[in-house]
Formats: structure tokens, C-alpha cells, sequence
């Protein structure tokens, strides 16, 4: 298929959303987990295929990107955008996959603070990501991104309190170095979606 001469801005506005609509259900679900205490070989298995459904969006933007010479914005930061978001599931993929490896089915009230905090996170993030392609909506994404950089310093704050309960109140040298690595994956996960929130804002800027 050659080049499309036209330029096509909605389609890329399109796969946009459709990736943060997946991250977002990823979140969700994460929370919903974390909530229940439900990881096991099935809902780890769920949440995996979310991430293979994130994979399937980043390539068809990467391959519309190929076939499309006249873009809505630069082709560097349309590649940028779509592998942050592509990121943030793996992220969370990841995460899942952890507490499902170490059977941590009795998440603590920290992990539940992050569980929320990066649902909030999300839903913000696709929200920015819905309404990037509406020049008059500048005010309202950079308002979204503030809130996700907002809920990211909320994510610092949780794990400092967190890692320090948890050298302070558990003696189980295996506890303390599975909860920790969930604790920082989780702060981890948590900058990811701020660097995604930083692209868009990028691309706002750079339109001027």
C-alpha cells in the first residue's frame, strides 16, 4: 500500500484513544485485583492479554505512521505518544504479573492507595488523550496533566510512607523484599504515566 497523500489527522487521534481506552481498562482492573486480592493464573492471564492488545494498537500507529506522509503533528512525538501509552500497560502488565509470582493475595492498604492513584492517573491520562485532537481544548488536557503530576508526587508520598512501615513493623526479610519491589514498581508505574502526560504536553506546546 503506498503513501496517502491526504492528510488524515482524525485516524491518529483515533488509535490514540483507542490506547488509552485499554490502558484505562488495564487500571481498572488492576484496581479491581488489588481490591480483591484475585491474583492468579486466570486474571493475571486477563490482564496480559490487555497488554497484547496494547502491543497490537502501538504497531498499527507505527505502521500508519509508514503509510501516511502528511501527519497532525511531528512523526517523532506521534511515535513518542503511542509507546509511552504502550508503556504505561506494559507497566501495569508487569506489575500484575509480580503479584501473581509472589502470591501476594492480601494487598495492603498502600497497595490499594496505589491501585486507586493509578486508576485516577489513567483516567485522566485518557481523558487528555480524548481531547487532544480539539484545539480549543488546550486549557482542559494541560488541566488533566496536572492532576496526573499531581497523583504522581501522591505516588512518591506512598512510597516513602509504605517501605517505611514496612522495615518498621515486619520482620519477614522475604516480605519486606517482595513488598518492596511492589511498592517501588508501583511509584514506577506511576512516573510512567506522568512522562505520557509530559509527551502530550509536548506536542501542545510545540502547536503553539
Amino acid at each position: 500500500m503506498g503513501f496517502s497523500l491526504i492528510p488524515k489527522e482524525q485516524k491518529f487521534f483515533d488509535m490514540f484513544i483507542k490506547q488509552a481506552v485499554n490502558v484505562h481498562h488495564a487500571a481498572k482492573y488492576f484496581n479491581e485485583l488489588v481490591t480483591t486480592g484475585h491474583f492468579n493464573e486466570d486474571t493475571v492471564a486477563k490482564m496480559h492479554r490487555l497488554e497484547q492488545e496494547g502491543d497490537i494498537l502501538a504497531h498499527e500507529v507505527n505502521d500508519a505512521l509508514n503509510k501516511t506522509f502528511i501527519t497532525p503533528f511531528d512523526r517523532e512525538d506521534i511515535f513518542a505518544l503511542s509507546n509511552n501509552l504502550d508503556n504505561v500497560i506494559d507497566a501495569i502488565d508487569a506489575i500484575t504479573k509480580r503479584m501473581g509470582l509472589y502470591k501476594l493475595t492480601e494487598p495492603d492498604v498502600h497497595m490499594k492507595q496505589f491501585a486507586v492513584a493509578i486508576e485516577q492517573a489513567c483516567c485522566a491520562l485518557h481523558d487528555a488523550v480524548t481531547h487532544l485532537h480539539n484545539t480549543k481544548s488546550r486549557t482542559r488536557i494541560f488541566d488533566y496533566c496536572r492532576e496526573i503530576n499531581r497523583l504522581e508526587n501522591v505516588g512518591d508520598q506512598l512510597r516513602e510512607t509504605a517501605i517505611s512501615e514496612l522495615f518498621e513493623k515486619t520482620t519477614d526479610p522475604i516480605r519486606i523484599i517482595k513488598w518492596k519491589e511492589m511498592y517501588e514498581s508501583a511509584e514506577s508505574t506511576m512516573d510512567t504515566i506522568d512522562h505520557t502526560s509530559k509527551s502530550i504536553q509536548s506536542v501542545l506546546v510545540k502547536q503553539g
